[in-house]
């Protein structure tokens, strides 16, 4: 393979190639690296940079001065795919490091100052590369980061295959705990497993610590990552033993607004006392209140609830019916939290809904993490009708950003909302 680099301090580059396994594939013709100048057919005089158009600071590298340089690059390897490193460019990963390491010629090309005037990307750029949301003075540093992850999964550059395939991200999870000599050393005994020589304990041992260390450290890989049945459903075990058990959800019937902006009071729906129980069992709730001034229509939900407690005794603990057994119904908001804190002997942190953007709302990670973190409970707040009222709006420590498509409409049945926000909370992505 051969690797090109365009850079304003190739010299970074070059000294980072003389050591390790990239030093050996070079000297064993696995790989060829040439380092160009950005300096080499530029006007000593004027540099590669200039002064952007606009009135932003920063100085950019100009398409007129570096022209030479990709056009020479470009004659002296016609099959040569450009790789521009840029904080807008894609994420890199692994699999980019195996997908790359297919191809025969690629030029990495450093940014420096402000980035590229954007005719350059539109002429020359096949791929444009992030290694990371955070930014360096210089591209040197990432280019080396790329030489080095893609050349490692070319045949014959590492030592022993097994060292790669076995590797952390391979199949997207990261590898479990290592030990080596002594034995023993200061009280801490490597597992019995990995002394025993049985290498189907041993790599059973492996994965579920791979597997496991996944999880807990890194649980976004597990998306696409291959996983048996019996694996998946352990690990969601694991998971469930650590999740606490904190939250609650209310639905709340008064005050609600109207199409009008008015404080109303909305009917309750069957429809909304099944599926969401339903959304709530699921997703691990503690609590579903469902929260009504009216006493009719408090015992109307009664009445829905007495007929799932009367069906239930002919179902499945899988079925619909043993998700009513979570549902609380009382007179207000104002109920439901005296119910909780009477209970964890705090006033839980209120999180209300709402399908219109507002100021200072916060986004899911930033809730999921809170929630994960403190024991405190925790009461999702969701309105009927067109909304909660403002003043229960109000009365919230965190107010969620609205889900919803790219489209200006935005208006789903409250059950639909509650599910996605849940699921946007604690659902599972294996």
């Amino acid at each position: 393979m051969k690797i090109n680099t365009l850079s304003v301090f190739p010299e970074i580059i070059k000294n980072n190639c003389k050591y390790g396994v990239l030093s050996k594939a070079v000297e064993k013709k696995l790989i060829t690296i040439n380092n160009y100048s950005f300096f080499t057919e530029a006007d000593n005089n004027k540099g590669i940079d200039d002064e952007q158009y606009g009135h932003n600071p920063g100085m950019v590298i100009s398409f007129e001065k570096t022209f030479k340089i990709f056009k020479k690059i470009k004659k002296n390897e016609p099959k040569t795919k450009f790789i521009f490193l840029s904080p807008k460019g894609h994420i890199f990963n692994n699999q980019m490091a195996k997908d790359l390491s297919n191809e025969k010629n690629i030029t990495i090309v450093s940014g420096r100052y402000e980035g590229f005037d954007e005719r350059i990307l539109e002429e020359f750029c096949d791929f444009e590369i992030s290694i990371g949301d955070y930014i360096l003075t210089g591209g040197e540093l990432a280019t080396c980061i790329l030489i080095d992850s893609i050349s490692r999964m070319i045949k014959g550059v590492v030592g022993k295959k097994n060292s790669v395939i076995n590797d952390s991200f391979m199949d997207s999870t990261i590898k479990g705990p290592v030990y080596t000599k002594p034995k023993i050393f200061k009280n801490k005994s490597v597992p019995k497993v990995l002394l025993s020589g049985n290498h189907k304990n041993i790599d059973n041992f492996n994965r579920n610590n791979s597997l496991e260390y996944t999880l807990n450290k890194r649980e976004d890989l597990l998306e696409n990552a291959t996983l048996a049945p019996t694996e998946r459903e352990n690990l969601r075990k694991i998971k469930r033993s650590k999740l606490n058990n904190n939250v609650f959800i209310a639905l709340v019937h008064h005050p609600i607004k109207n199409i009008k902006n008015e404080t109303i009071t909305t009917s309750l729906t069957n429809l909304d006392i099944q599926d969401i129980a339903r959304s709530a069992r699921t997703y691990g709730i503690n609590k579903y209140y469902i929260t009504h001034p009216i006493l009719e229509q408090r015992k109307l939900a009664e009445k829905v609830l007495s007929f799932w407690d009367n069906e239930k005794k002919r179902k499945n603990e899988n079925s619909k019916h043993v998700a009513m057994n979570n549902i609380i119904i009382k007179k207000s908001l104002k109920e439901a939290i005296s119910n909780i804190k009477k209970e964890y002997k705090q006033k839980p942190i209120l999180i209300g809904t709402d399908a219109n953007e507002m100021k200072n709302m916060v986004d899911y990670s930033f809730i999921k993490h809170r929630i994960q973190e403190k024991k405190t409970p925790y009461l999702i707040v969701f309105g009927t009708g067109w909304g909660l009222s403002q003043e229960i709006i109000e009365s919230c420590d965190y107010i969620l950003k609205p889900v919803g498509g790219y489209d200006k409409y935005n208006h789903l049945s409250v059950r639909s909302a509650v599910a996605i926000i849940l699921d946007k909370l604690f659902g599972c992505n294996f």
